[in-house]
């Protein structure tokens, strides 16, 4: 079909039916066009280079975005059995589109077409309204994504889906003729919204995935559904209640032990795993030196141009390591083993890193060691949000989105991470390292404070909370009602190892004005 240029003709078709006066070749009554609507609904459903053509040849995508405009076709004409068929038709070639390829939501969202197709979700027709959540699951960004599960029913509406389809013998719902696996790969859409995640699990798809995961499921279905519930698994509030729900688990482990598992789900079972600490790996206690690699955490569409950073970094005798080979094994072991021998991690941003639980649960894991970042920008349209604008915080990035970019700001990014590399204390690793401050400064105050220091991690929280008293900063006794000298010490290293997240997590964590984060910071220093 993409050989002969099938979309092509479609194009013809589309534009004849909707342009002539003839009654009987108009769209609304014209069999041809009937035939080619159908036999796109049907062959993109598994095709996925029909669905990547449709993107790359663009002009049949924005004709059907066309049609939610056309008054014969207004979500108030749909009583009309044959134009209901016409949307319904055109919405299940969008959607298996866009759930296969998934660029062409870029396509959907010109000139306002998230409203456009959002208004079809006042249609009393239940398929429809599955069309539009479903589709728009797929489409839409950060900030609408939360907006559309929020007061509107949406997300009862889309558990009720999964169940109609569970309830089937063939588990294809027969009133919206929706599969499980397909309504699943649009909750794990919306689930990117971390607030998302807990409204999800909070409407009961906990049990629903389980029976997806039973033994007698699909592999389809068991990727998809160990997909979702990884992308669940990263908000604090759902972690518990993953744990609590009868079988999952034991899913998830037989799922990841069975030589019979498709790799994105034995992928997937070791992310939760991990996630939920199933697996203990985390070792707070490495320490960073100069022998350690340079770690580049990226998605794998932009590789390209890392294997460019990679080279660079070599040829300026950083130790670098990147996951060009992507083995099969424990990758999330070897993710893991990368991060904890990392003196610094390079992240390079994009929407689809964003959008990634392999590259969130890297990044996360960074932050969770502390490790320095360094964030770079990949892709010139996208400004860093979600979880990954709170990681980087006010950090400042390098911007590698073209070759030119690169060369221009590949120095900067040297200088950085050579800065993050190297600039540490030489003794004692609870001085703080203040950028403005000397070495040799440094060490004068690492050998005055040396006694004072050796009993520092013996403090509990009444010594703490005493030295905090003394600091006669507001508020900064019941900030630090918890602390002790060992949580002062790491506090320290923080600070050595990224000023920027030392800085957000105070004001964040702490609620301390800028004010006081510089009166803390002196008296941690003297102290």
């Amino acid at each position: 079909m993409i050989k002969h240029s099938f979309l092509d003709v479609c194009v013809r078709v589309w534009e004849f039916c909707h342009n002539t006066d003839d009654e009987n070749l108009n769209f609304r009554k014209n069999r041809a066009y009937l035939q080619m609507k159908l036999t796109l609904w049907n062959y993109s459903d598994k095709c996925y280079n029909l669905c990547k053509e449709s993107y790359k040849q663009k002009t049949y995508l924005r004709c059907c975005m066309k049609e939610f405009s056309i008054p014969d076709l207004d979500v108030k004409q749909l009583t009309n059995p044959s134009m209901r068929f016409k949307i319904k038709s055109t919405f299940g070639y969008l959607f298996n589109c866009v759930r296969l390829y998934n660029n062409v939501r870029l396509i959907i969202r010109e000139k306002e077409g998230v409203n456009s197709i959002l208004n079809y979700y006042q249609s009393t027709y239940l398929i429809v309204k599955a069309n539009v959540m479903l589709i728009l699951a797929f489409c839409v960004d950060e900030e609408e994504n939360e907006k559309i599960i929020t007061g509107t029913g949406v997300l009862d509406f889309i558990i009720k889906l999964l169940l109609s389809a569970l309830a089937s013998s063939n588990h294809v719902a027969k009133t919206y003729a929706f599969s499980a696996t397909e309504t699943v790969m649009g909750l794990d859409k919306l689930a990117m919204n971390d607030n998302n995640k807990v409204s999800i699990v909070n409407a009961g798809v906990l049990p629903l995935l389980g029976k997806m995961l039973e033994e007698n499921g699909s592999k389809e279905e068991h990727n998809v559904a160990t997909h979702c519930l990884w992308t669940l698994s990263f908000h604090k509030d759902n972690k518990d209640k993953i744990r609590q729900e009868p079988g999952i688990l034991n899913a998830v482990y037989r799922i990841q032990s069975d030589p019979s598992s498709e790799p994105p789900s034995k992928r997937s079972c070791e992310g939760i795993l991990f996630i939920l600490d199933e697996q203990k790996h985390v070792n707070l206690q490495v320490e960073m030196n100069e022998s350690q690699h340079v770690m580049i955490s990226y998605q794998w569409d932009v590789q390209p141009m890392m294997l460019q950073v990679r080279d660079k970094l070599k040829e300026n005798k950083f130790k670098v390591w990147i996951d060009v080979d992507r083995v099969e094994g424990s990758i999330l072991s070897a993710m893991a083993d990368a991060v904890e021998n990392a003196s610094v991690v390079v992240v390079a941003m994009s929407e689809k890193y964003k959008n990634s639980n392999p590259c969130r649960t890297e990044a996360e894991y960074a932050y969770k060691l502390q490790k320095p970042i360094v964030p770079l920008l990949l892709d010139e349209s996208y400004k860093p949000d979600g979880w990954l604008g709170a990681l980087v915080g006010m950090q400042i990035y390098f911007n590698f989105s073209d070759a030119n970019l690169f060369e221009a700001n590949c120095p900067k990014m040297l200088k950085t991470i050579s800065s993050k590399v190297y600039k540490q204390p030489e003794t004692n690793l609870s001085v703080i390292a203040v950028d403005a401050k000397p070495l040799s400064a440094l060490r004068e105050s690492s050998k005055s404070s040396k006694t004072e220091n050796t009993s520092l991690e013996d403090w509990g929280v009444t010594e703490v909370s005493e030295w905090a008293k003394k600091t006669k900063i507001d508020g900064l006794q019941s900030a630090m009602a918890s602390f002790d000298g060992v949580a002062l010490m790491q506090l320290n290293k923080l600070m050595q190892r990224s000023p920027d997240i030392y800085y957000s997590s105070i004001r964040n964590d702490l609620k301390l004005s800028l004010l006081q984060i510089l009166h803390l910071t002196s008296a941690l220093e003297q102290l």
